[in-house]
This record gives structure tokens, sequence and C-alpha cells, in this order.
């Protein structure tokens, strides 16, 4: 069983199955790292792989990487080993019995406050251009997508009067996500104002049907990392930093769950589909904890003061109130 032929037919199903072009590169790169430390290792076969052989892998990569790169390489490697088996090339898949590390997920150090939130949407212009600015960053605001999936959106996709987008996640898996009434305006706003004058340029061949332009002719899609730069660009000019599309995700994520949202739904709109991967946003501050705390519980309140006594006589009777209770 050689090692090329394995990886090129892992990758082949990876791609009949849909997935992005980036996991699969991903996927490349995480088992291209397994075969060059089985051949340091003297293994030549991978259905000499054991248990102990992945658990060794395991320990041999977390002395020089982070958690997270090790738990994503070895994720990779239990998906081949998962195809190995459905496909009959191996018997057992020896990657079952090793646990991954455990990993603390964190959010970003720096979420978007709602100030800077209103700062950001109202940083774009009335130009075709700043149309498309705004009701794309509205749209981050309001259904907290990954920048893959802002990048396939398709004008079908989107249905502004009912308040609904289509978007085509991890895996290929779809969902439908709700959007507010103001992303549903800049939205309508950019397709009347830009997109469709963009589509009249002599250049450009119409055919396209992707949601997101470039304003130079012949205004082909955007990719990925064209969004990112455009998100980017208007957070250094507003708030004097870096915020990325996933910045703009976890934004959307906490103030929905700070507001009171149910975990469970909010699960569906992020297109989660471990509950566990949504529960990181259910974390309070401990910041947040001490201003809860002082504006509901009456006796940490510093200001508060028995009704009818000076605040002098309060203190007093604190005083006294220690002395009898050393």
């Amino acid at each position: 069983m050689k090692n090329s032929m394995v990886l090129a037919n892992f990758l082949e199903m990876l791609r009949v199955r849909h997935f992005s072009a980036a996991t699969v590169d991903n996927r490349r790169k995480a088992i291209g790292d397994l075969f060059a430390w089985l051949e340091t290792s003297g293994v030549a076969d991978l259905r000499e792989v054991s248990r102990d052989t992945i658990a060794d892998y395991q320990r041999a990569r977390l002395r020089g990487h982070a958690v997270g790169t090790v738990c994503a390489y070895v994720g990779s490697v239990r998906q081949l080993f998962a195809h190995l088996e459905n496909t009959g090339a191996i018997l057992l898949n020896p990657t079952l019995a090793v646990p991954l590390p455990k990993a603390e997920r964190r959010l970003p150090r720096r979420l978007l406050q709602p100030s800077e939130v209103r700062k950001l949407l109202s940083a774009p212009d009335g130009t075709p251009k700043g149309r498309r600015d705004q009701a794309m960053l509205e749209l981050f605001y309001s259904s907290g997508i990954r920048r893959e999936e802002m990048a396939r959106l398709t004008v079908p996709d989107v249905d502004i009067r009912h308040g609904l987008v289509r978007v085509r996640g991890k895996g290929g898996q779809e969902r439908v996500v709700p959007i507010g009434q103001t992303a549903g305006k800049a939205l309508g706003k950019y397709l009347k104002e830009a997109r469709s004058v963009w589509l009249k340029a002599r250049r450009n061949p119409g055919w396209t049907d992707a949601l997101w332009l470039s304003p130079i002719q012949p205004h082909p899609p955007l990719k990925k990392e064209a969004i990112a730069a455009i998100v980017r660009r208007h957070a250094r000019q507003v708030l004097g930093r870096n915020v990325s599309p996933h910045v703009w995700r976890h934004s959307y994520a906490t103030h929905l769950v700070s507001n009171g949202a149910n975990i469970v739904y909010v699960q569906r709109l992020l297109g989660h589909k471990s509950l566990k991967t949504t529960e990181i946003y259910t974390r309070v501050s401990v910041p947040d904890l001490k201003k809860t705390l002082q504006r509901a519980h009456p006796g940490a309140r510093r200001t508060a003061t028995p009704p009818g006594l000076s605040r002098e006589a309060a203190a007093d009777m604190h005083i006294g109130h220690k002395q009898a209770h050393p």
C-alpha cells in the first residue's frame, strides 16, 4: 500500500464530498507530516500502524507544536484512517483509542463592543463601493457567517423580502440564517445601486451569480482574501486596529448570548455541529461578573444607605457592627 496512492485517493474523496480547497490542502499537509514521521520511525506500511504508533506521533508533535495545531493534525490523521477502514484497506482504525490532547478554546482578546460596531457600520460612504462594503459589514454582524461562507454567497441565496440567507458551510452543509432589517436594506441598496450597475459594464461577461463583485472592471467576483482585506481596511481607518471577519463572527455570537439568546439557537445560527463548540460564548469575564454583582446585589452597592439615614450615620452603624462582631 503506497503512501502516495493512499494520499491521492483520500484527497480525491474529500473533493468528491465538496470539502473546500483550503481544507483539502490542510489535510494534505497533515497527512504528509504523518508519513514523514512514520518514515523516520521505521514504519513502512500503514497496515502496521497501531494505537501506540499514533500515541507516539501525537507525543512527538506536542513537543514542538501548540496543542491546537496537534489536534488539527491528529484530526486529519483520524479522518484518513477512518477512510481506510471504510474502504477495507485496513481492518481496524488505530486512532479511535487515542484521546486528543485537551486544548482550551479561547475567544479573541478584543471582541467588538457595541459602540465599535456602530462606528464600523457607519464607516462606508455612499459610493457604489461603499454600498457594497456597508452591505458586507451589516451581513457579517447580522448573520455571523464565516468569510468563506460570505465569499460563496450568490444572489439567489439572498431573500431580502423574508430576511433569510442560505449559507453553504463546512463540508458542503447548508443552513438558512435569518438577517435583520438593517442588513436587508443595505443588501437591497448594494444590489440596486452598485452590483446591477457594475454588471452593465462593457467588459463584464454578466454570467456570474456571485453576490460580491469588485468595483474594478470587469468586476470579477471577490475571493475570501479580498473580503477579509475590506473588513480590515475599515477597522484600521475607524478603530486603528485590525479586525478580521472571525472577530465579527465571535462578536455576533457573544452579543447574542449576552442578551439572552438560547445557546442551542446560537449553535444553529453559527452552523456548529457540536454544542460544545458554541458553549465558549457562555463564558462571562470576571469584570462582567463584578459589574453584575454591584448592580444586582444590595450588599455589594457601595452607595447603598438605609432609608432615612445619612451617610455619616450609616458609617457609624457600620463601625459599630464591626466592633460587635470582630
